[in-house]
């Protein structure tokens, strides 16, 4: 086969938790189709979410090796809450070995969102997120330390006691949490979690909600990776991607 016929441009990686049905598609859709992507599951035995999510995150450049001698342009870990689970320092630190060791660009959807605030000169947000409790509280905890002021904090669903269960979410849920913000003291509104569809409620607010920016963490991750791996055909804002592919 043709390198050509797939990924001409640049082929890049992608880690997905393993019941986790959303990343792909949603990165097939945000990516110019000159862009090859590739996924490679998390998968741990542990019962409890958090163990997951550490073992995750703790393990980037073992799922970068699982694509053998394949030539990635980037590497994008689609798993906001491993992030979470560490904070945005380790994060950093982790990222940082996991590239260094397998010499190509790696990011974090976390790290992707953080890159789009800075973009913005966003530092107050509302904070829209499938988690359970813990996890939830483990994200503002995240934002805050990074600097980030969470104004406004929704869950999604507040029956959710896994992060399995974030899989059966649907883009309507997403939509009504964003419109359930109502205040206009944010600076932007952000859709944490890789897990949840948010595409459609993207398109649907055109990327904004009250003229306030709404990004997600698949939207976030998408632009960053095309950032790293195909500079040119990156917009100058992650929106961008939803406008360039209606």
């Amino acid at each position: 086969m043709n390198f050509a016929d797939y990924g001409p441009r640049a082929r890049v990686g992608v880690a997905v938790p393993q019941a986790n049905p959303t990343v792909e598609p949603e990165m097939r859709e945000l990516l110019p189709a000159t862009i090859g992507v590739y996924a490679t599951r998390l998968v741990h035995g542990a019962p409890n979410v958090e163990d997951r999510l550490l073992h995750y995150v703790t393990h980037i450049a073992d799922s970068i090796k699982s694509y053998g001698p394949m030539r990635l342009a980037a590497f994008g870990f689609g798993c906001t809450g491993s992030s979470y689970i560490v904070g945005a320092q380790r994060e950093d630190e982790l990222t940082a070995a996991a590239a260094a060791a397998c010499m190509l660009p790696v990011v974090t959807a976390a790290q992707a969102i953080r890159q789009a605030l800075a973009k913005l000169a966003a530092r107050r947000i509302a904070l829209v997120s499938p988690y359970p409790e813990a996890l939830a509280e483990s994200g503002y905890a995240y934002w805050r330390n990074a600097d980030i002021n969470v104004v406004h904090a929704l869950r999604v669903a507040e029956r959710l006691s896994d992060t399995h269960d974030i899989y059966e979410l649907t883009s309507q849920d997403a939509l009504r949490a964003i419109n359930a913000v109502t205040k206009d003291d944010v600076d932007c509104i952000v859709v944490s979690g890789t897990g949840m569809p948010t595409l459609a409620a993207l398109r649907q607010r055109g990327c904004a909600a009250r003229g306030v920016p709404v990004i997600s963490s698949n939207l976030c991750l998408a632009w960053s990776l095309l950032v790293c791996a195909a500079p040119e055909l990156a917009p100058a804002l992650p929106a961008g991607l939803i406008v360039a592919k209606p």
